[in-house]
């Protein structure tokens, strides 16, 4: 279980960071340590100051409490939704969070289950549930972060086509999310219009 209201945040100087998302902070007279995303910690140097938003998790699988710490609070939102899926730990959760927010809550709403399962210890069994218990409830993170783009329907068509084309999903999810932008009524259009307007899109 998560204890997200005993310790919300913390902020410290850098004193300790390794190569696998461990890092300790300084915080008064204590040492802290904090498990983060490998892509987080690895941009973090020595003495640097910076605020973790946090999630106490205590297990009795677990020898011991683990503070988890992210730089932005909507990876921190997005770990505790990950943990509620049934057979999904902290580790898996750390795992799939080194895809990055939009391309990760993209692959959870649109049914990706190829890009949920080149996740290490993420099988098809283990997506589906994810997809099963945790699509719909990322609407409120999607307002907050525009380059995340829900398909369905033709879209949904439009990502497999671009997939097969070698794109990534951040990619796919930032251009349709550009051309909604740009005011482009994406949930009117059909495949082909579609393909054309995201290729012109990925090109500028």
């Amino acid at each position: 279980m998560e204890k997200r209201e005993m310790l919300a945040f913390i902020e410290g100087r850098v004193v300790e960071c390794t190569g696998d998302g461990r890092t300790v902070l300084k915080v008064g007279d204590m040492g802290i340590a904090v498990e983060m995303l490998r892509r987080e910690a690895q941009a973090l140097e020595l003495d640097e100051e910076v605020r973790l938003h946090t999630v106490l998790h205590i297990s009795t699988q677990e020898p011991k409490p683990t503070l988890y710490g992210f730089l932005q609070s909507d990876e921190r939102d997005i770990f505790e939704l990950l943990l509620r899926s049934h057979g999904i730990g902290p580790r898996v959760a750390m795992t799939l969070l080194e895809l990055e927010p939009a391309s990760l809550v993209a692959a959870i709403e649109n049914e990706e289950l190829a890009v949920l399962t080149s996740v290490p210890g993420v099988g098809a069994k283990t997506a589906q549930r994810l997809v099963l218990e945790l699509r719909g409830k990322f609407k409120e993170l999607a307002e907050r972060l525009p380059e995340i783009a829900i398909v369905a329907g033709a879209q949904r068509d439009l990502a497999d086509a671009l997939r097969g084309l070698g794109f990534s999903p951040r990619e796919i999810s930032s251009a349709l999310a550009a051309l909604k932008k740009a005011g482009h009524e994406v949930e009117q259009l059909p495949v082909d219009e579609l393909l054309r307007l995201v290729l012109g899109e990925m090109r500028r």
